[in-house]
């Protein structure tokens, strides 16, 4: 079944046994198509090669049941993914959408044979797939996010990625010693190094809450919060702020926190708010307003499939019941000139996000509106319901994983309260997992199974996610697989073969197991 002579084009057909369903695509394995055969256009009179593609695509229109197969068959034909590939790695990175693929690559055309007019021109030619308002395309763009993910167009940026957003919240932040940052030891490095940066030069405490490597079935809300209660009421310098920053989605584990109740207790103590979401947009039904969050960051290219370089920066801008965070933009090519001092923005949140921090130079913008375009998708087939789908697919793995090693083996199990759930499951099958001095033979057991399943046909690309289960460890000590189940792409199917596979080459490890 894994051998060199295996049918590409007939895996999802013959061995598992889901027949391909066309939609407004074609979708061809790419080294056996032109690429715009694959995209399927003609050439228009802006078009001076008929090599590219010249018009822009809609999503794909999908009919029928969102709780059949078949429906979820169609939505995957808008994707590139070949037969003889089961991504579930899209923690790391999404696949881009054939349609939205193929608008990148008129933005680029337009942009390169008209780069004065290239916008106007495109709304002269697809008014209704290039939008604009107030004669800008970029407002259109921000402002459809916005009513996507609940937030005001003035605080919607199109960012580069989680890290970028990460550094213009820490760079534009007034830190002063005797501020203070809670934050847990399971975040990404996007947020640790502005946060060690801020800790170094300003002076500024970085307190650790622990989360329990292990997260029980039994744990709950009201506990979680403690574990940051605990922190955020004790009493700080006069005249010192303090943040909370933590994810929404933990990458180690895919453990969901309750952000909406974070921000209130947050709220409760006069602290701001800082949230990693790099898995929450594409993934989880954000609403930025409804969390009460003060900045929110997330990737365009992991479950979003937006391509690279692509993400969606919230700062709140609307004060609510709470004051704004003091705030100077992080992007400073437009706070001020040499000839004005102070700035007129020297102390003041009286700008507009998506006007002083969009434009940071020379912007990727093709991508940026590509990466809009992929989120025209998600929007059309529902956010709630694809994460509910998304979880659905991690839940019938956690089962099948539990079934299989028992549920102890699951870094966090199934939860009786829905807010920790998520589309990614983590989890460590071996004897010891608990066990530091087991952590290095575990690893490198893991590091060999993805290897294999990674070399085998049909490919299937997993990762492993490694951290420290006590503040006080001098190196990681604990490890898991990392699987992503997006429900746009990945299916039953692709789950139980993968398993299949997963269980022989943990087998073939010859370490013992749980």
């Amino acid at each position: 079944m894994g051998g060199k002579n295996f049918d590409r084009r007939g895996f999802l057909k013959g061995l598992l046994g889901s027949g391909l369903v066309g939609t407004a695509f074609s979708v061809g394995l790419i080294d056996r198509v032109e690429a715009k055969d694959l995209i399927g256009l003609k050439s228009n009179s802006r078009n001076k090669s008929h090599d590219f593609p010249s018009a822009l695509q809609q999503y794909p229109q999908v009919r029928g049941d969102k709780k059949t197969e078949k429906f979820w068959r169609n939505v995957s034909e808008a994707f590139a993914l070949p037969d003889d590939y089961i991504h579930m790695n899209t923690g790391t990175t999404g696949s881009q959408p054939l349609f939205s693929l193929n608008n990148l690559i008129v933005y680029n055309l337009y942009k390169s044979m008209d780069p004065r007019d290239w916008q106007i021109n495109l709304n002269t030619d697809f008014p209704d797939l290039f939008p604009m308002i107030n004669n800008s395309a970029m407002t259109a763009r921000q402002t459809a996010i916005a009513n996507q993910y609940g937030a005001n167009a003035d605080e919607i940026v199109l960012s580069y990625n989680t890290t970028d957003a990460c550094n213009l919240i820490f760079s534009g932040t007034p830190w002063k010693p005797g501020d203070r940052i809670v934050t847990t030891h399971w975040e990404h490095n996007a947020m640790v190094g502005p946060m060690v940066w801020a800790r170094d030069y300003f002076g500024v405490e970085v307190v650790i809450v622990r989360m329990p490597s292990n997260f029980t079935s039994d744990i709950t809300k009201a506990e979680v919060l403690s574990y940051f209660e605990d922190e955020l009421q004790k009493s700080l310098p006069a005249g010192a702020k303090q943040y909370l920053a933590v994810s929404e989605v933990f990458y180690k584990n895919g453990l969901r926190m309750p952000i909406k109740e974070l921000c209130q207790l947050a709220q409760k103590y006069g602290a701001y708010t800082i949230v990693d979401s790099a898995h929450g947009w594409g993934h989880l039904p954000v609403n930025c307003h409804d969390y009460g969050v003060d900045f929110l960051c997330g990737a365009g290219h992991k479950w979003l499939c937006g391509g690279p370089g692509t993400g969606i920066f919230y700062i709140r801008k609307s004060s609510g019941s709470a004051p704004l965070p003091p705030f100077a933009m992080g992007n400073f090519v437009g706070y001020g000139n040499l000839f004005v001092k102070p700035s007129a923005n020297f102390n003041s949140r009286a700008w507009s996000p998506a006007a002083s921090i969009q434009n940071r130079g020379e912007t990727n913008t093709p991508a940026l509106y590509a990466m809009t375009d992929s989120a025209t998708y998600f929007d059309y087939l529902g956010v709630q319901d694809l994460y509910d789908r998304g979880v659905a697919l991690g839940d019938y793995l956690k089962d099948k994983i539990a079934e299989r090693w028992g549920p102890e083996a699951l870094w966090v199990q199934k939860n009786a309260d829905p807010c920790f759930a998520t589309a990614l499951t983590s989890f460590n099958p071996f004897m010891g997992k608990d066990d530091s001095s087991q952590f290095k033979a575990i690893n490198t057991a893991m590091s060999t199974v993805l290897n294999t399943l990674a070399s085998e046909t049909p490919k299937i690309y997993l990762r492993t996610v490694t951290w420290r289960d006590q503040v006080t460890d001098t190196a990681d000590t604990r490890v898991g697989f990392r699987v992503a189940t997006h429900p746009m792409y990945n299916n039953y199917n692709h789950i139980d073969y993968m398993f299949e596979r997963l269980k022989a080459a943990v087998d073939a490890t010859g370490l013992p197991q749980i």
